[in-house]
This record gives structure tokens, C-alpha cells and sequence, in this order.
């Protein structure tokens, strides 16, 4: 694929003047979804959907979206589920996955939901360190009321909503999804009104990727790709399996404390247990006195 990841293509063209609303997020989104149906309609259920696994074709304006990064795809058997355990990228996971529960194809419409809940705001829905980032997960709390959503429609917080479903059995399924209104007549339901402040949290969010992108290729140890990497920055070199422990541990405070600093800086007002959470943490008070 020549063009970029959806998000960092997102940005470039908004800052080259170029109209992003919600009607060219559902023409991605649908792409997303149409690529995801014809997976699951062969019982392949992706488990890792992410905006770096979402690429542009081409650099052309009308370029098409294409879903990638099936390294930890599977395939079911008869149907049956997967029996449980934490795989994919955190943020993206679903409560089931995260809670090692037997699942299914509805763990990649909720991954599907988290990203368009990016395309729309430009941030995640979820955010945190390690457990306390599963436990928002599991709590599945949305926050659709803030200055970023005010400009989003009705209709397309419906559909993350749908997505964004902590029951499994009851997440719109991926056909389902592609019959919303949102998605099927864009053109009467989603505006053309320039998303502003969507871009502005998008690039904020590139930004800080590129920057754990850094810090991981900086140490070019292979250890921190379960929880951290992104793969469009990978891979990265072997290295002896006695490098320095020291060295990693350093790694996991920095990338820990990006991610806590995420939390202090876009967690909502109202959400004061969640912050409490992070205000409490030890290793953020150690690391900030260390500074």
C-alpha cells in the first residue's frame, strides 16, 4: 500500500486543506466494514483492528481503504468460538477478550467501533495503563457528551454506541452496522460540516504515537511489541535475550507515565474515579519526583 495509515492521512490532507467530515469517515468506515464482512462471512475474524492496520491504496485523493495486519488473525472451525485470553492491541480490545472469555466475531466490531469512535473525535474512548485501562474497558463507559462530540450527529454516536456494546450478543454485528443509516445514506444522514477539532485531537493522538514509536525503536528491544508497538514503526532488530532488564524496565515507566500524562490531560471532569486512579498512582508520583 503507498498511501499512509487512515489517521496520519487524515490529518495530512485536513492541513492541506481538505474538507474531513463525518460523510468521508462513514465512506471509510464503510470500506472497513465491507472489508470485515467478506472476513467473517469465511469465518476469519481479524482480533487486531487498529488505525495501522487501515491503509490507503494509493496516494490519490479517491484512493480506497484497505485493512491489513492479519498476523494474529485465525480462522473458526464449525463456528465455534475461541477459547479466551488477552491478544491484539489493549486499547482495541474487547471486554470479553480482555476478561479471557470464549469469543467470537463480534470482538472485531468492537475494535471496529473503537476506531470509528477515532475517526469521529480523533481520541480513544478508553485509555489508561496495563489493568487500569482493562478495567475501563470492561466498564465500557462512553463519554459522548464532551465539546469534541457537540459537532458529531445523533446518528453517528448511535452507531458507536451499537459497536461500543459491552454484551457481545447484543454488539451489532457487522452487517448490521453496514445497514445503519449512518453507513448506508450517508448522504441525508452524515454532515459535510469540517470535523476542526477532530483533526486537531487526531494529530495530537499521531503525535503521541510517533513519540512511543521513537522511545521503542530508541531501545530496539522486540520484548515491548505485546503491549506497545505500533506496526507501521516495527520491526524491530533480535537482540541478545540477557539486554539490560534495567533498561527495559526504564521503557515501561516512560511509555506507562505518556499514557498516564494522556489521562490527566483528556480525562472527563465528570469521570472523577477514573482520575482519582491516576492522580493515586505511585509510579507516576515516584517518576514525576524523580524530574
Amino acid at each position: 500500500m503507498d498511501g499512509a495509515d487512515l489517521c496520519f492521512e487524515i490529518v495530512k490532507r485536513a492541513m492541506s486543506g481538505f474538507v474531513y467530515s463525518e460523510a468521508v469517515a462513514s465512506h471509510y468506515m464503510r470500506q472497513i466494514l465491507e472489508a470485515l464482512l467478506y472476513c467473517h462471512e469465511n469465518d476469519i475474524i481479524h482480533r487486531d483492528i487498529k488505525p495501522h492496520c487501515v491503509l490507503l491504496a494509493c496516494k490519490e485523493n479517491s484512493a480506497p481503504v484497505k485493512l491489513g495486519g492479519f498476523g494474529v488473525a485465525i480462522q473458526l472451525q464449525d463456528g465455534d468460538l475461541v477459547n479466551g485470553g488477552r491478544i491484539g492491541t489493549p486499547h482495541f480490545m474487547s471486554p470479553e477478550v480482555v476478561e479471557r472469555q470464549p469469543y467470537g466475531k463480534p470482538v472485531d466490531v468492537w475494535s471496529a467501533g473503537v476506531l470509528l469512535h477515532i475517526l469521529l473525535s480523533g481520541t480513544l474512548p478508553f485509555y489508561g495503563t496495563k489493568e487500569r485501562l482493562y478495567d475501563s474497558i470492561c466498564q465500557a463507559k462512553l463519554h459522548l457528551n464532551t465539546i469534541t462530540w457537540e459537532s458529531i450527529s445523533e446518528h453517528a454516536k448511535d452507531l458507536v454506541k451499537r459497536m461500543l456494546t459491552f454484551d457481545p450478543n447484543e454488539r451489532i454485528t457487522v452487517k448490521e452496522a453496514l445497514s445503519h443509516r449512518w453507513i448506508k445514506d450517508r448522504d441525508k444522514y452524515a454532515s459535510r460540516t469540517h470535523l476542526h477539532t477532530t483533526v486537531e485531537e487526531m494529530r495530537k493522538m499521531n503525535a503521541r504515537r510517533k513519540l512511543k514509536g521513537a522511545v521503542l525503536a530508541a531501545v530496539s528491544s522486540p520484548r515491548w511489541t505485546s503491549f506497545y508497538s505500533d506496526p507501521s514503526l516495527d520491526p524491530y532488530p533480535e537482540l541478545p535475550a540477557d539486554d539490560d532488564v534495567c533498561s527495559t524496565g526504564a521503557v515501561s515507566v516512560v511509555l506507562d507515565s505518556l499514557d498516564d500524562i494522556q489521562c490527566l490531560q483528556e480525562c472527563p471532569v465528570k469521570d472523577r474515579d477514573f482520575l482519582l486512579s491516576v492522580l493515586e498512582d505511585t509510579q507516576l508520583h515516584a517518576l514525576l519526583d524523580a524530574s
